[in-house]
């Protein structure tokens, strides 16, 4: 079969947390299969054989052979993939089974094609809003992707599921106004702040020296202040020490005045 991808699985009889880091040693990823009505099996799977499927076209998609020994085949599919949170590697995953006659639901990537009108000529903004739709399927007609032209749009118009176009391969599952992509006009908000922040920048600059002329001023009037209050100060000396002079002669009067009294 077409776009088939087989891979080997070993059982696993051990589950605990130290078998689990035994498999990664190893260069195997630990694993369940789960079953449409059988019960879920613990596997194990090479490392390499799950980057090699998110490598192939249809990544997370893609249809497995999934081969146990000689005679165990099971059609499966990536139902999930555990990551280690530290770091993008590879710690668990889990495998659903299918049957190829029956369809099944998962979510493919959205791919939009074209620069907008409104992006190229009116200076708007492209907001990819949903990347992936639900799509109801036979596992042999899921499509890899979901390629969308968005080259005609405008500022203030959008692409939604409901305009995407059908096909009898698949069906969307997503609700019809959910919005895939939209030309948005720039935030005036934004302009008007910069404006504002520019011209407090040069009320700023043009204030800066006025400012400095009147600090310097300031600075004159003090002075000239300090230079009135040390002449003031000066001239209070000036004034005791010409009281003191007055006095010292009163006294020097006085004394004159008793020895002329004495001699007579």
């Amino acid at each position: 079969m077409e776009n088939l991808i087989t891979i080997n699985a070993e059982l696993r009889k051990e589950i605990s947390k130290q078998a689990r880091k035994g498999l990664r040693a190893q260069g195997k990823i630990p694993a369940i299969l789960y079953g449409i009505s059988a019960e879920s099996i613990p596997i194990a799977v090479k490392l390499g054989d799950i980057k090699g499927i998110l490598k192939s076209e249809n990544k997370e998609n893609s249809i497995l052979r999934i081969t146990q020994g000689e005679k165990s085949k099971f059609d499966a599919m990536i139902k999930d993939i555990q990551y280690d949170y530290l770091s993008d590697h590879i710690i668990h995953v889990d495998f659903i089974r299918i049957d190829l006659n029956k369809p099944v639901e998962v979510e493919v990537p959205v791919v939009l094609e074209g620069e907008p009108i409104g992006v190229k000529t009116e200076d708007g903004l492209l907001e990819f809003i949903s990347r992936e739709v639900l799509v109801h399927s036979l596992p042999t007609s899921i499509p890899k992707e979901i390629r969308v032209d968005i080259s005609a749009l405008h500022i203030g118009q959008s692409i939604k599921v409901e305009t995407l176009g059908k096909t009898e391969a698949y069906q969307i599952l997503s609700p019809a106004n959910t919005v895939i992509c939209a030309v948005a006009a720039k935030a005036k908000e934004e302009v008007v702040e910069v404006e504002a922040v520019v011209e407090e920048a040069v009320e700023g600059a043009e204030a800066a020296p006025e400012a400095a002329a009147g600090m310097e001023k300031a600075k004159e009037t003090d002075k000239d202040k300090d230079k009135g209050k040390d002449k003031d100060k000066d001239k209070g000396k000036d004034k005791d020490k010409d009281k003191g002079k007055d006095k010292d002669k009163d006294k020097g009067k006085d004394k004159d005045k008793d020895k002329g009294k004495k001699e007579g």
